[in-house]
């Protein structure tokens, strides 16, 4: 008889398997359903549109996919903060100097 032959109790795989694993992956904490984050999050920040990945991701909704799975990364938001920078800010300077003619 096979020694898995019976269903997995989850708290036995978890503290036999899985704590051990993720701490010797220097991982200490991470949870079993973190993965699920980290794969919606690959997906999403990127920039695949969404409704790709919730169809990848088996989920019944974009707004699931992106309210409980996909994560704002530092990438994303260090982009998203050079785009609006250089929105407010053009590298060239010029084209923020008043001119003569306006009224001041």
């Amino acid at each position: 008889m096979s020694t898995y032959s019976t269903p997995l109790q989850y708290n036995n795989w978890r503290y036999r398997i899985w704590v051990p694993a993720t701490r010797a992956a220097g991982l200490d904490g991470l949870r079993f359903h973190d993965l699920r984050s980290n794969a919606a999050t690959a997906l999403v920040a990127p920039g695949l549109d969404i409704k790709t990945v919730q169809s990848r991701r088996g989920h019944s909704t974009p707004v699931l996919t992106l309210q409980i799975y996909a994560r704002a990364t530092a990438e994303a938001d260090r982009a998203a903060a050079e785009a609006v920078s250089e929105r407010l800010r053009p590298r060239d300077r010029r084209a923020m100097r008043p001119s003569a003619a306006a009224p001041g």
